[in-house]
Formats: C-alpha cells, sequence, structure tokens
C-alpha cells in the first residue's frame, strides 16, 4: 500500500483528490518483511592485525569438535574455507613474485588449506591453528613447485640442490658484491663443484622459452625472427655421408664401362636407350650391366655394413 504525505500545494476545488500530494515510498534498501534473502553472509576478508582470524580459529576449533554426521558440519566446514582464503592468496603472492603462476599456486594452497581443516586435531596441533594451518599450506605450494613448475623432467634430489644454490648464491652475492663463482658455492653448499654446475643448469631448465618469440632487440632493421626460424632441422644427407664413402671406394673397383653407365644412368639422368646409343650397345645389353652391377654393388656394401 502506497500512502501519500501532505505536499507543500494545497488541495483546491479543482484538485478533490489532492493529487498534489507527494507520494511516502519506502527507502530502495528497505528490506521486504514479506520476502526472506537466501544470499549466504558475505565473507569478512579483512584479516589485518594480530587477531585477524581470531573468529575463524574459534569456528575452525568448533568444527574440529563437531560430529561428521552433524546437519550444519558440511556449512560451517565451507564457511571456514573460505574465511582463511585471504592468508592462502597471502602466502601465494610470496610464493609467485611478480604474479607469474600466481594462480596456480593459490590454487595448490586452497588444496593444503582443505587438508588441513579436514585433518585439524585443537589436541594434537602444536603452536596453534594458525601454527598448523600455514606450513600445510606452504607444504603445498612448494610441492606444486617442485613438481608442477618445471619444464623439463628433472630429478628430485637435483631439484632441490637448485633451490638450494638459488638461495645460497643472493646470500652469497650480497655478501661479496658480485655473482659468486660454482666454487664458492659449492663450499657454501658443502657440496661437490660439479653439482653445482648441474644445479645451475637445472635452473636455465626451469621455464621453457617459446619458439615463437622474436630473437632481435626489437630495434628498428634488427632481425627479429622467430626462434623457431633460427633452429636447424635434421638433415637427411648426414645419414648418408658415411655410405657415400663406402660408395665411392666400392665405384672404383668396378670396371671403366660399368662405371660409366652407372653415372650416366644415375647421374646423368639418361635413359637405357641413350647410353645404349652413346656406349653403342643395346638397350637390352646395357639393361643386363646394370642389374649385374647393382647387385654387385649392393653385396658389396652389405658386407662392409
Amino acid at each position: 500500500m502506497i500512502r501519500f504525505a501532505r505536499g507543500t500545494a494545497a488541495a483546491g476545488p479543482s484538485d478533490p483528490f489532492n493529487t498534489q500530494r507527494t507520494p511516502h515510498l519506502p527507502p530502495a534498501n528497505a528490506r521486504d518483511p514479506m520476502r526472506t534473502s537466501t544470499r549466504p553472509a558475505p565473507v569478512d576478508t579483512d584479516r589485518d592485525g594480530r587477531h585477524g582470524y581470531d573468529r575463524v580459529v574459534r569456528d575452525l576449533e568448533r568444527l574440529a569438535t563437531t560430529p561428521d554426521g552433524a546437519p550444519h558440519r558440511q556449512a560451517l566446514r565451507e564457511q571456514v574455507i573460505r574465511e582463511f582464503r585471504p592468508l592462502v592468496r597471502n602466502l601465494s603472492r610470496r610464493f609467485a613474485p611478480g604474479g607469474n603462476g600466481a594462480e596456480d599456486v593459490e590454487q595448490a594452497g586452497m588444496l593444503g588449506l582443505v587438508k588441513a581443516v579436514d585433518r585439524y586435531d585443537p589436541g594434537a596441533a602444536t603452536g596453534g591453528p594458525l601454527g598448523y594451518l600455514v606450513p600445510s599450506i606452504r607444504g603445498e605450494m612448494k610441492r606444486h613447485l617442485r613438481d608442477r613448475s618445471w619444464s623439463v623432467r628433472v630429478p628430485r634430489d637435483l631439484k632441490e640442490l637448485a633451490v638450494r644454490v638459488r638461495s645460497t648464491a643472493d646470500d652469497l652475492g650480497q655478501r661479496l658484491g658480485r655473482a659468486p663463482r660454482p666454487s664458492e658455492l659449492a663450499r657454501e653448499l658443502g657440496v661437490g663443484t660439479d653439482e653445482v654446475v648441474d644445479a645451475l643448469g637445472a635452473l636455465d631448465s626451469h621455464h621453457a622459452r617459446s619458439l615463437d618469440a622474436p630473437t632481435g632487440d626489437g630495434s628498428e632493421g634488427g632481425d627479429d625472427l622467430p626462434l623457431g626460424e633460427r633452429m636447424g632441422t635434421d638433415d637427411p644427407g648426414l645419414d648418408l655421408a658415411a655410405h657415400r664413402a663406402e660408395l665411392h671406394a666400392v665405384l672404383a673397383e668396378l670396371p671403366e664401362r660399368e662405371r660409366t653407365i652407372l653415372m650416366l644412368r644415375f647421374f646423368g639422368d639418361q635413359t637405357q636407350s641413350q647410353i645404349a646409343a652413346r656406349m653403342g650397345l643395346s638397350q637390352m645389353h646395357v639393361s643386363r650391366l646394370l642389374s649385374r652391377t647393382l647387385a654387385r654393388l649392393r653385396e658389396q656394401l652389405t658386407e662392409q655394413g
């Protein structure tokens, strides 16, 4: 029902229904008492400060003591996971500097969060709920970076050494004021120099470069050919190089007439009739000589191979 409030203009004889009155409408954000909202309550993502997760921690502890068959347990579990999502997002930024692969790292962290929430036991966890959740989330992120982010398959021990080499190179470079040598890294880590060299090579293989990426510097007049067009392909002539040397040796042992017929047929691209006319032989004789010579060459090359 719309109620009318008296307006500023008075009703006169020409306005018997007082239409100049201003309608009194409810506010736009007023709640309709006949309608109930089914939208879930918004998640509070403000987790700044020392006690930003205190309320969520209480919900997590309540979830851990709720029986599996309780009707409200699933809703409470989903709420706890949503409330801890800012924690996962903040940790993912540390493991994905510059935003490279941040979404994949965050997804791995969310998987670690779900596992940690389901396994949480207030009596067994040390360091409080956050002391249990954070290492679980970070461990899942590190596992993802170790197993899923390498473009080339590298042994696990070499991956772990590569991470240590990169961290030690940063620290040692700050102390030395220059890039450390492999021997200095090896001495710092207590490993062999060859192992450090292999780890550095593994770091170069961490991210693959696209074959469509330009190789020039982008300057005017520069050569911006894609990397794929600069790479060589397999030369079929390489497989025949060894056979050529053997073939030359076998050809040198043939009589001059047979050798001349082979040269005219396969290098001169002449027909048997043309060869017969040039050599003063019949075409049938040339055919027999070719068959016999080829069989002899095949037999000698097979014996040598």
